[in-house]
């Protein structure tokens, strides 16, 4: 069995790589489950996971479908079909330095929907010894915050299962392909689909194209739709990306051709992130006057507008309402609001009515809450043109 680092920080950067290097993505295979995994309703085909923890991720779920018997009814009353998530390149919640194992691309969660955070949870044993035969860390084991959907490949303090692992028929090599630690006979050909990688959605083409086109895109080259299939946007940020770092690398036409340079590109790209590289940005790009932004941006021409709409129709209103506050006394709308109230009619007609009550209040009042909007509007819309404009001059908008 693998001996797994200790939950530290220090532990798990020595052992899986540094999240903050970009060096977690570069070793993430897939992992494809034996039995149906539904993820928000979609199909799971494959789980992006780290290389060194995917074969003991394989054996656990397949552990886990001889004790259901191969029965995907089981699984589902089991809630094992319900993934909730594995690689994410985040914090642990509440924290702004420390990395969560999801982010090593060494954990997984499921059933979240009746194990959630914080919960008692209804976790199968059979489920936990799976993993804990494995040497893995529970959430439920935690001493404070439960997290009892949480499974994570780190030392789990040598605690050990309840039960002895189940037998079904012939025992079955578990670890067949040497790379992905999935059955031969569950990879496809050419594009298995997978997980997505980041925030879990469902990827319809090549999980390993899929992988590039978002490593591309953290640095600087679009790639279009990020969904593992090839097109002319991938082409483009490839065929830039080979070309930005010497052209070394045949440049790749077609899908095919992608797969022969694909480990090449792959090493590449590993150098790439180790450095801190992004796409190279020209001077003239980098001090990117208006026309320029425009050009690259155009949806940035409609924000202004709406910018300048929204600030000068938020002067106008609080020029009105300073000239109504003037006009009819600071005092009278003060004491409208304190001292004032049995002038307002009682009659039933007007009382139960909200225009009745709308119109006793002040049109200064009135123009300073639709000048606030108008404020709220124009901040916004001048904050989307500074992002657009910044992401055109560093270059993550080509």
């Amino acid at each position: 069995m693998v001996t797994w680092p200790k939950d530290n920080q220090t532990a798990r950067n020595a052992f899986y790589g540094d999240p903050g290097k970009g060096q977690i993505a570069p070793q993430m295979v897939p992992v494809v489950p034996p039995f149906a995994m539904y993820y928000e309703g979609q199909r799971v085909r494959a789980i992006q996971f780290h290389k060194k923890a995917a074969p003991a991720l394989l054996a656990a779920l397949n552990e886990i479908w001889d004790y259901c018997q191969h029965d995907q009814a089981k699984i589902d009353a089991a809630g094992v079909s319900k993934y909730a998530g594995a690689y994410n390149h985040r914090m642990v919640r509440g924290s702004s330095t420390k990395w969560s194992n999801h982010a090593y691309a060494a954990a997984i969660d499921l059933n979240a929907e009746e194990n959630g955070l914080y919960a008692k949870g209804n976790m199968p044993q059979f489920v936990i010894d799976a993993f804990c035969r494995q040497g893995w860390m529970w959430g439920g084991w935690y001493s404070g915050r439960k997290d009892p959907m949480h499974f994570e490949a780190v030392d789990n303090g040598g605690r050990k299962p309840k039960s002895p692992p189940p037998v079904f028929g012939v025992a079955q090599r578990l670890v067949a392909d040497p790379v992905t630690g999935a059955p031969a006979d569950e990879l496809e050909d050419d594009s298995p689909a997978p997980a997505a990688l980041t925030v879990d959605t469902i990827a319809t083409g090549d999980p390993e194209l899929f992988s590039v086109q978002k490593r591309l895109k953290a640095i600087n080259y679009s790639p279009g739709v990020i969904d593992g299939l090839w097109g002319s946007g991938t082409s483009g940020a490839v065929a830039g990306f080979i070309n930005d770092r010497g052209g070394e690398i045949p440049v790749p036409a077609s899908f095919d051709a992608f797969n022969r340079v694909r480990e090449a590109i792959k090493a590449e790209l590993g150098r790439a992130e180790g450095e801190g590289w992004k796409r190279p940005v020209s001077d003239a790009r980098k001090a990117a006057d208006t026309k320029t932004v425009e050009a690259v941006a155009p949806e940035v021409v409609p924000v202004k507008r709406n910018f300048w709409a929204a600030a000068w129709a938020a002067v106008v209103s609080f020029l009105t309402a300073i000239w109504d506050w003037l006009s009819n006394a600071v005092g009278s709308a003060w004491e409208f609001f304190t001292d004032h109230k049995d002038d307002i009619p009682t009659d039933s007609g007007f009382l139960h009515t909200a225009w009745g009550y709308l119109s006793g209040v002040p049109g200064a009042v009135w123009a300073l809450a639709i000048g606030g909007l108008f404020v709220f509007i124009a901040i916004n819309s001048r904050s989307g043109v500074n992002k657009i404009t910044a992401q055109v001059q560093s270059g993550a908008r080509q």
